[in-house]
């Protein structure tokens, strides 16, 4: 909790859990005397003398929940990950006047016992109207120097990304997470067209993470004796879990229209994205037929293979495919949605990579039940069945889980770009 909380009446909005409400001028002296109050509150304070943060984190929000949501969520992360945390909300809505509304708090949590104790500052700033458009040269004085800016952008990316832009060009990463995409088919082609004018920031997603996986699951499978079937994969079959079929919610007993369910089915779409461009597979929508339904979460799509030698050259999941080439043929990659009700919607539930050598079929999958804590992987070839192994993969890792490995890496994940890039190719 804050170190001191916001209980005067005061014009404009009140966040208690914020904090104290300050002026912009006053911020860097009231987080001053708060140091000195921790110290003074401590039976024994020397671990408290030093104001240390490893970097400067900035999370973006949309309104004051995700706001307290966030904030509890950062608490997770302090022990590892000391920090200037500077938490915007960001009001776009076009009737709110122009205003900004700050306040500040230091965040004290035990680390060993109770007498030697992390803490980390928050400030919270609520923006309107044109300060919206000049937040990042509000916060830029707040930022500690020499120290990477982390950005954690809470919402949909706008297809106006002017804010969005601006925030980036200061931040050493752009944490995203496209699991919470309201519009998901729009905010994937803005990112693409957003990231090669950020050179110098690195952005990722949490729904990479997410997908992780699944990703070391599926290379561990052509990793030794099945490596010779990687060139042959012609059918990439992927299912994302959803709570109702979309069609069961198209009418109601009493006349009126329903809410749609939450249809996110952006993990599919980036571990499709990513055997695309690791099996090298030639898509153009011109040529090739296209089946997209985003309403439900249906996609198929049919593309060119292109092929290797295999006496020749290796290949690997993790970088694509290198070699020479030979003769086309063709596949397909098929999403489906899959009604489970005790996952979380979007949950990866299945995949399946299906080829055939010497006439030998074989049939690579990875399957997940109703349980939340693991997936069965399967071999199938035509001479038999290999046992199935059972792996511990838990389906809604926590948030803090997910940023932890994310503040730990600083440069571009090209891969992970690159996969976006084959999806918005798919989408468009």
């Amino acid at each position: 909790m804050g170190i001191q909380e916001d209980t005067v009446n005061s014009t404009g909005p009140r966040l208690p859990w914020a904090g104290k409400r300050v002026e912009m001028e006053e911020i860097e002296e009231t987080l001053t005397t708060f140091w000195h109050m921790s110290a003074d509150n401590v039976r024994i304070a020397q671990n408290l003398n030093v104001r240390t943060s490893v970097l400067n984190f900035v999370i973006c929000v949309p309104n004051a929940t995700l706001a307290r949501e966030a904030s509890a969520v950062i608490r997770d992360l302090s022990s590892t990950h000391i920090a200037r945390v500077i938490l915007l909300i960001l009001d776009s809505d076009p009737s709110s006047p122009d205003a900004v509304f700050t306040w500040v708090t230091l965040r004290s949590f035990p680390v060993i016992s109770d007498i030697t104790r992390h803490n980390f500052e928050q400030i919270t700033m609520l923006a309107s109207g044109s300060a919206v458009r000049a937040i990042s040269n509000i916060i830029h004085p707040l930022l500690k120097p020499d120290l990477p800016v982390y950005t954690w952008w809470l919402q949909d990316i706008p297809t106006n990304p002017a804010v969005f832009s601006s925030l980036a060009r200061f931040s050493n990463r752009i944490i995203i997470d496209s699991d919470g995409f309201s519009q998901p088919t729009e905010s994937i082609r803005t990112l693409t067209r957003l990231i090669p004018t950020l050179p110098e920031s690195a952005i990722s997603d949490l729904n990479w993470g997410r997908i992780t996986p699944w990703r070391q699951l599926v290379a561990q499978f052509f990793d030794g004796e099945y490596k010779h079937y990687l060139n042959s994969i012609n059918t990439i079959e992927i299912e994302h879990a959803v709570h109702v079929q979309s069609d069961e919610t198209s009418s109601s007993g009493d006349g009126k229209e329903p809410p749609a369910p939450r249809l996110n089915a952006t993990r599919a779409l980036l571990m499709a994205g990513w055997l695309k461009t690791s099996l090298n597979w030639q898509f153009s929508a011109n040529q090739f037929p296209v089946e997209t339904d985003i309403r439900t979460g249906t996609y198929h799509w049919q593309m060119a293979l292109v092929g290797q030698s295999p006496a020749r050259t290796t290949q690997s999941l993790s970088t694509g495919r290198t070699g020479k080439l030979k003769a086309l043929t063709y596949g397909t990659i098929d999403i489906q949605p899959r009604v489970e009700p005790a996952l979380p919607p979007g949950t990866l539930c299945l995949v399946r990579l299906s080829g055939s050598v010497d006439n030998k079929r074989a049939v690579f999958t990875i399957n997940r039940g109703e349980d939340l804590d693991h997936v069965v992987t399967l071999v199938e070839i035509e001479d038999g069945t290999r046992p199935a192994r059972t792996v511990s993969m838990n389906a809604n890792p926590a948030i803090s889980e997910l940023l932890h490995d994310e503040l730990e890496i600083m440069k571009r994940d090209h891969l992970y770009e690159q996969a976006l890039q084959e999806i918005a190719e798919l989408l468009s």
